[in-house]
């Protein structure tokens, strides 16, 4: 699991490590990963992006991943800025926020509580001991 550059490390982490059984990317950077590797990506990505942040060519890539393997899922939480999946919006108050926009209209309490159980049912989904 990771944020961000960490998101796309994860990912790459399933092609470079067989131990790995599946990542969790959230508001992965794209751009990292190089093309060559998508076909290599062999499980499921959980992909949880805000609605501020990822650009078209970051989406597509997704995309491509999850026409590979019909596990990856992709959501978007709107209301939400590529800060609100770390501990950063919360150290801000509302004036930091009107001036540097670090958090999204959506209350960042809430936006844990999505992120938190999109990837805990992802995870136990996928790391289940009952295989």
């Amino acid at each position: 699991m990771g944020h961000s550059f960490g998101g796309v490390t994860a990912v790459l982490a399933l092609v470079k490590e067989p131990g790995f059984r599946c990542a969790v990317a959230l508001d992965a950077w794209m751009f990292p990963l190089e093309n060559a590797l998508y076909p290599e990506v062999p499980k499921p990505v959980l992909f949880i992006n805000t609605e501020k942040f990822q650009t078209p060519e970051s989406i597509a890539k997704m995309k491509r991943l999850s026409s590979r393997n019909s596990q990856t899922k992709i959501i978007t939480i709107l209301g939400s800025v590529h800060q609100s999946q770390t501990d950063f919006t919360f150290l801000t108050g509302k004036l930091v926020n009107r001036i540097f926009s670090v958090r999204g209209t959506l209350d960042p309490y809430k936006g844990l509580d999505i992120t938190s159980r999109a990837a805990l049912a992802f995870l136990q989904r996928h790391l289940s001991t009952a295989r």
